[in-house]
């Protein structure tokens, strides 16, 4: 899409990835129902369609999640359906968790281009081959947005919500989160020539695949399955990901072949950092919205968009920054409410979590493997796996 830009925007949003896609689309709903009959100019950029791919991301989300964020869920966006995830111990020992229809595998690539389609019918300037470069401080009303692509310029923009990914620097210098907190390096393959359950995930836990981390194995369908790994950030120099990815897929799966491989990188740690100064929003990655452990930021950056543009309505029209600032608390509050209380004391234990010995991961499975799956919950393997190890109870206790 390169839609011609304007000089003035009332909102820009950077990055069409989940958060700024639906922060746009809550911008456009706006204008269908109009208070007052006011209506708002909206322009969505990105440096590249972001459908294009490979995507950098295990495409593993909640059902019940995905469907309460999204208006309307695409069936063509749903490669498999998820019916419990494998565990699988330093030593191999395989702990299965059944819960039919929990989670969904979808294609991101082709719900990333619904979801800009449907912004761009209601009315939002799509441009994917403009890439942000900076964004002004507030002026006058106004913030200048500057990009480059197949064509360079700038424009000025009301509100700008930020979605454009970890740590790009726009508000650099002002009170607000930058999505550069505890950063980790992970790698995503498309990987043939394995065998594995297309409605089972497989998570893999201990030193021995990820240090700091995990590897994972999600189907995309019968033939092709997206296995990775993240590593720990305080471990990246002593593991490197791409040795520890070879080291993994020729361990676990000797016959494997690699058709792409891409790198990435997740900011997965919790802060206290405001969401909103000035006119200017983050959301998503750009936000640090990602669960710290689990890495998981697709329904997280999605409900942060819909949130920052509840909130980007409520301030644009207001003239001082005392008026507006309840509404950038309310927008931190609800995220809290929705994940972040949540990721916060999950960042808080994640130390411990990470440093949980492969000797202890192989002890818990061994308890777990005998148990009739029929009877295994989330909370048991979790209880178990802390009781192998009882001073974990106390390092972990934020969570509880």
């Amino acid at each position: 899409m390169q839609d011609p830009l304007l000089k003035q925007y009332d909102f820009a949003v950077i990055g069409a990835g989940p958060a700024g896609l639906l922060a746009a689309l809550n911008l456009t709903q706006a204008n269908a129902q109009p208070r007052g009959g006011k209506t708002y100019s909206i322009a969505l950029l990105d440096k590249r369609d972001p459908w294009r791919e490979p995507v950098s991301c295990a495409e593993g989300v909640s059902a019940h999640g995905l469907k309460a964020i999204v208006p309307k869920v695409s069936s063509s966006w749903i490669r498999e359906t998820v019916d419990g995830v494998i565990f699988v111990s330093p030593n191999g020992t395989p702990v299965t968790f059944t819960q039919p229809g929990s989670g969904l595998l979808i294609d991101r690539a082709l719900m990333h281009k619904d979801l800009a389609e449907q912004a761009q019918r209601a009315g939002a300037h799509c441009n994917f081959r403009a890439r942000t470069t900076a964004v002004s401080r507030y002026t006058d009303g106004w913030r200048t947005v500057k990009y480059e692509g197949t064509v360079t310029g700038e424009l000025q923009a009301r509100v700008v919500i930020d979605a454009s990914g970890p740590g790009a620097g726009f508000g650099q210098g002002e009170n607000i989160v930058q999505g550069d907190f505890d950063v980790e390096p992970a790698l995503f393959a498309l990987v043939s020539g394995i065998d594995y359950p297309v409605n089972y995930i497989q998570l893999f836990f201990g030193r021995n695949y990820a240090p700091g981390g995990y590897a994972w194995l999600f189907p995309r369908d019968q033939h092709v399955a997206n296995v990775g790994l993240v590593i720990g950030k305080r471990f990246a120099k002593e593991a490197p990901a791409r040795k520890a990815m070879q080291d993994f897929l020729a361990r676990t799966y000797p016959n494997a072949k690699v058709e792409t491989m891409q790198g990435g990188a997740i900011p997965c740690g919790y802060t206290h950092h405001p969401l909103a100064v000035e006119n200017l929003f983050k959301a998503g990655d750009a936000a640090n919205m990602v669960n710290p452990i689990s890495r998981a930021g697709i329904l997280e950056a999605m409900k942060g968009g819909a949130l920052a543009a509840e909130a980007a309505l409520k301030v644009i029209e207001l003239a001082s920054e005392r008026e507006k600032e309840p509404f950038y608390r309310s927008y931190k509050s609800q995220w809290d409410d929705a994940y972040g209380k949540a990721n916060m004391r999950i960042h808080k234990a994640k130390a411990a979590f990470t440093n949980i010995s492969d000797a202890t991961f192989d002890k818990a499975a061994g308890k777990l493997a005998a148990i009739p799956k029929e009877k295994l919950t989330l909370g048991k393997i979790f209880m178990t796996t802390l009781w192998s190890s009882p001073s974990l109870i106390w390092k972990m206790r934020s969570l509880f």
